[in-house]
């Protein structure tokens, strides 16, 4: 539910007098109007598609709107710069918790694991912050494995559900992670019924939530 001083209307109901309508897709201005419009004591009007009340942006007043779209273009290169600053450092981080825990990779296998499990906007595992990097390396080093190494996606291809497809490859996908120095046994990731209930909700390749079910990666 938004807050009191919020209110949701569909996108066919009237602008307010003095007001503008910002789309939903930039985080800083999509804050910054909510947060100056509320420190004014004025009213955001949260606009929702008509059926299915998917977000479509907010309305705020226009001297707010505008004050934003000018913070926003001046402050870009800044913004810009520090996003690629913390990018480079997650990545370093990243790279260094691989190395350690699979000291064997092949170079080319860590940068793909890199680029693909970790890229910016991705949603992938790599970018959540829900996790120890440990294990967040540790599932995308996994999923790289599976879709790279062993016939898990053509086993899809074929009809077969995940489950039964993950345990046709559990042996392959083994053998390699063993390959490249990896200590531990994934019996949390592999094993019994106890942890399969985390791994039917925890993809190796799509961000990782213990609490939802896997998505089609």
């Amino acid at each position: 539910m938004p807050p009191k001083h919020e209110i949701t209307v569909t996108a066919d109901k009237p602008m307010p007098q003095g007001y503008a309508f910002l789309p939903k897709g930039s985080q800083y201005k999509t804050l910054h109007c909510r947060k100056l419009t509320h420190e004014a004591g004025r009213r955001v009007y949260v606009v929702v598609e008509g059926k299915g009340k998917r977000v479509l942006g907010i309305r705020v007043p226009k001297s707010i709107f505008f004050q934003v779209q000018s913070l926003a273009r001046e402050t870009f290169a800044s913004r810009r710069a520090a996003t690629a600053q913390r990018d480079n450092a997650l990545i370093r981080q990243a790279a260094m918790a691989i190395e350690t825990q699979f000291p064997d990779i092949p170079e080319d296998e860590k940068e793909a694991v890199l680029k693909h499990g970790f890229r910016k906007y991705s949603r992938r595992v790599g970018r959540t912050g829900q996790l120890a990097m440990e294990k967040r390396v540790n599932l995308a080093v996994i999923a790289h494995i599976r879709h790279k190494h062993t016939e898990y996606d053509k086993l899809l291809g074929e009809g077969m559900v995940k489950k039964k497809a993950r345990l046709e490859i559990r042996k392959k996908t083994q053998a390699v992670l063993h390959e490249w120095g990896a200590k531990e046994d994934f019996t949390w990731y592999f094993g019994d019924s106890e942890s399969e209930g985390e791994e039917e909700s925890c993809e190796g390749d799509s961000v990782c939530f213990l609490t939802v079910s896997h998505t089609n990666s």
